[in-house]
């Protein structure tokens, strides 16, 4: 766990963007809560993800991504929507961490977060979420456009076959 926060932290500092800062302890946190998620024994991977938004009350996302396990790539796509007081036409790039992860397709399914989050041209963005399988994402990353939100989200991640 100490690894993770080093992570999120040196990315914080290189990256040098005031709202990455913020993205960056909010995912600290999230971390820590997440600490007791079954699945120690399990594996881990690396995740890249583009996903763009568009939301007013309710909203959509989709994207793409790709998930590197055991030294392969799998392709992935990304859907998912959101609800609550939101308005947001926005573009994510993310990259970070998959825990919690056997076989390729754990990473399938649907990633459930609350958050918070304000972005006006560009800012900073990180996430920590959970699947029904256990598997846990922790990603951060910049985002671009206008996003006003205080929400419940899902994503829905597949590998593309």
């Amino acid at each position: 766990m100490a690894a993770i926060h080093i992570l999120i932290l040196r990315r914080f500092f290189m990256a040098r963007r005031r709202g990455l800062g913020v993205a960056a302890a909010i995912a600290v946190l999230m971390t820590g809560l997440l600490a007791g998620v079954p699945g120690a024994n399990a594996g881990s991977g690396k995740i890249k993800m583009e996903i763009v938004k568009a939301a007013f009350i309710v909203g959509a996302s989709g994207g793409k991504g790709t998930l590197i396990f055991d030294g392969k790539s799998y392709p992935l796509s990304i859907g998912g929507i959101s609800a609550g007081w939101q308005l947001a036409l926005s573009k994510a790039m993310l990259e970070g961490n998959v825990r919690n992860i056997n076989r390729p397709e754990d990473i399938e399914g649907v990633f459930s977060a609350a958050g918070a989050g304000l972005a006006v041209a560009a800012g900073g963005k990180a996430a920590v979420m959970v699947n029904a399988n256990g598997t846990t994402i922790e990603v951060i990353g910049t985002q671009m456009g206008v996003d006003f939100s205080i929400n419940l989200e899902g994503l829905n991640i597949r590998i593309k076959r």
